[in-house]
């Protein structure tokens, strides 16, 4: 640059900085500005040093003639040269314009293409008013004002950047925005601009951000060519619908999508969004079918490939199953009328089982895809038990609806395909069984002709279900309780339609525990006996043992406790070689319960019609059992022996009363006697001589 054109440049800085537009139009027209400076010198200089405060009515005239190169020419500059320039050292001023202008073009001249000098400049312009005020409204100044008409490039801008960006900070004035305009057209942060400004929506406002400022942004970064923008919206949708998905269908009802050929990309983030919300309330259910109709009439409308994939084949192939959820590479998110059929299908299985245990659609699609038949059941037990709280509520209507809802759940949505009938039928006869539902398993199991489950399988839950009640019945009447229902229970097969010797069993500890039911008995000190304790005890001879202490007049029913002794033996299935004779134990129980209750005449019947009539067999049992017993009873002393009446009594009474005495000691010595008749020598002297002592006692009582 020559110390001519250094002038020239000078002057233009010292207009431009007085923002003297029109002496600029005249020195940019000079002869000597064209020979020696450039039209990238003047473009520069009125980037540079136009304050940015001046209005673009002033300047973008001027720039677009410079852009064109349709200045008129002018004489000289000489009348708008300061005398300060003029006189100024050559060397002098060129070493200023060094420091002054920026030596890096800004702006690039291109002479073959006007426009795009003239756009460059523009957004050179905006970007630098940006930088001083970071004041948006200032921004828009620059392209307001002017006669003529910008250059596409910034009208597109204009609507596409600077007026959302407008608008948001319109709807949040009190928010900073953390993008710059020239950091969202030249990088375009698609992603990050959609999260900030729908991160501020809400339910009633998003459908405003939406149109009026992500979609215009985004259509304008696809106009540049970008590789598919709208992907980024896609996936915030699918992003933010974990915690906030009454936001996303509210976008989704008020938004068609960006066109026909983005249909189908909108159809999938629509039910990828689904996907991935994993609340499970009714509400939220219902806001997934209005998804579903909107991505089935999104379809319909613009007619996409209906070619259709083997979701089952391919979702399997995953090995992991929450890969095979992952946005937007998915099976799942083919936007196919199969996809939205079975998104229907999952919507409605997960907001049936929600109703008993809160299930997302993603889990049950889980369940449907990647679960195993155990997994399956498990989670089928768990819908149909339910909670104490849920089912104590559920009359029989609510189970015929969960029964209809399980079997559709296998057979029509195949979210539990892996389970057979039987499968599912069993589950639902135990719970029925286990819920005292009577009524219901005679309808669906045992009435019919030809029922669900066969007789074996119903025995088995049958038996279950009775212990289960028999077990936490809290007393052992049959009439009442829990032990009403297992009695109810077992009634439902026994002996009817089948007579197995389990369910025999069955029915003879019911009776045995009944039976008990009679009489005061506890075997935890405190607790009156329960059926539980009768089969954690498993031990009839402690039972009646225990009964005979607890009850004074209870050894008179024998044949009662012997009867029980066994149905228990059977009941509880401990029957073995050492419980064999348990009877005649159980006489002898009742032998020393009657000398307890100083009741002789009893004991003596016992020891002779239910022992004495036995004593071989039952010494081949218990060789023992038959003497002690009789020596036992032969000894016993009255607690009223003492009251005998004296020697001389002349009382009727007295007189009763000796002889009845001596009639006891008579038949004491008959079993002391019989006692030696089988007892081992070794206790044949012992027993001789409580004998001989009683013969004694008996000669005397005969001689009064």
């Amino acid at each position: 640059m020559d110390d001519v054109g250094a002038r020239q440049v000078l002057l233009a800085v010292y207009l431009a900085s007085l923002a003297q537009t029109e002496e600029l139009r005249v020195l940019f027209g000079t002869k000597a500005w064209q020979v020696s400076a450039t039209s990238n010198q003047a473009l520069r200089v009125m980037l540079e040093f136009i304050p940015e405060t001046v209005g673009s009515g002033s300047y973008l005239s001027l720039v677009k003639d410079v852009a064109y190169g349709t200045l008129e020419q002018a004489e000289t500059e000489s009348e708008i040269m300061p005398e300060e320039v003029a006189m100024l050292d050559e060397d002098i001023a060129v070493k200023i314009v060094a420091g002054l202008i920026d030596q890096n073009d800004t702006v690039e001249f291109k002479q073959s293409d006007p426009e795009q000098t003239m756009t460059d400049w523009i957004f050179a312009r905006i970007y630098a008013v940006e930088a001083a005020f970071r004041i948006v409204d200032l921004v828009e100044e620059v392209l307001t004002d002017v006669a003529f008409k910008l250059p596409d490039a910034i009208e597109q801008w204009k609507y596409g950047v600077l007026k959302p960006v407008q608008q948001f900070a319109t709807y949040y004035p009190d928010t900073f925005i953390p993008f710059t305009l020239q950091h969202l057209t030249r990088d375009r942060p698609t992603a990050e601009f959609i999260s900030f400004v729908l991160g501020h929506s809400s339910t009633k406002t998003v459908t405003r951000e939406l149109s009026n400022v992500v979609v215009p942004y985004v259509e304008y970064v696809a106009t540049l060519g970008a590789t598919d923008p709208w992907a980024d919206l896609f996936a915030w949708m699918v992003m933010i619908a974990d915690t906030d998905f009454k936001l996303v269908v509210e976008l989704i009802k008020n938004w068609t999508g960006p066109g026909s050929d983005q249909a189908g990309n909108y159809v999938r983030a629509m039910l990828g969004a689904c996907f991935a919300c994993h609340n499970a309330s009714s509400e939220t259910f219902e806001a997934m079918r209005t998804v579903q109709k909107r991505a089935s009439q999104l379809l319909t409308k613009s007619s996409p490939s209906s070619n259709h994939i083997a979701v089952d084949a391919h979702m399997t192939k995953f090995a992991h199953p929450d890969d095979a959820f992952e946005y937007p590479g998915s099976p799942i998110y083919h936007p196919s009328e199969q996809n939205i059929e079975l998104l229907d299908q999952l919507v409605t299985a997960s907001s049936m089982m929600s109703l008993y245990v809160p299930t997302s659609l993603a889990s049950i699609a889980k369940l449907r895809f990647f679960a195993p038949r155990d997994v399956q059941l498990q989670f089928l037990v768990k819908i149909v038990r339910g909670t104490a709280k849920e089912y104590a509520y559920r009359d029989d209507s609510n189970w015929r609806s969960l029964r209809s809802g399980a079997r559709w759940l296998k057979n029509k949505s195949l979210v539990l395909a892996k389970l057979s009938d039987s499968d599912i039928e069993n589950v639902f006869l135990g719970a029925l069984l286990d819920f005292g539902r009577i009524g219901l398993v005679r309808e669906i199991y045992i009435d019919p002709i030809q029922g669900p489950l066969a007789l074996q399988d119903i025995e088995k839950h049958v038996i279950k279900a009775f212990r289960e009640h028999y077990d936490s019945a809290s007393n052992c009447n049959v009439t009442r309780g829990s032990l009403k229902t297992a009695s109810q229970i077992l009634q439902l097969i026994y002996p009817s339609l089948l007579n197995t010797a389990e369910l025999q069993r069955e029915e003879v500890l019911l009776k045995a525990t009944h039976e008990l039911s009679k009489y005061s008995l506890t075997l935890v000190q405190g607790v009156p006996l329960s059926p539980l304790q009768i089969r954690i005890s498993n031990d009839p001879e402690q039972i009646m043992s225990q009964l005979l202490q607890s009850n004074d007049k209870a050894y008179l029913q024998i044949d009662d406790l012997i009867g029980m002794t066994k149905n228990l033996l059977i009941g509880l299935d401990t029957f073995d070689e050492s419980k064999q004779g348990i009877e005649y134990r159980v006489v002898r129980m009742g032998v020393y319960a009657a000398l307890t209750a100083d009741d002789f005449r009893t004991a003596y019947e016992y020891c002779i019609d239910r022992l004495w009539t036995h004593a071989s067999a039952i010494a081949m049992l218990d060789p023992d059992l038959v003497w002690q017993t009789f020596y036992a009873a032969g000894r016993y002393v009255s607690p009223n022996a003492g009251t005998s009446p004296a020697a001389g009594g002349a009382s009727g009474q007295a007189q009763h009363q000796l002889r009845r005495h001596i009639g006891n000691m008579q038949l004491q010595m008959d079993l002391l006697a019989r006692a030696m008749d089988i007892c081992p020598d070794k206790n044949m002297f012992e027993i001789l001589s409580v004998w001989q002592e009683f013969e004694v006692h008996l000669a005397q009582y005969e001689s009064r």
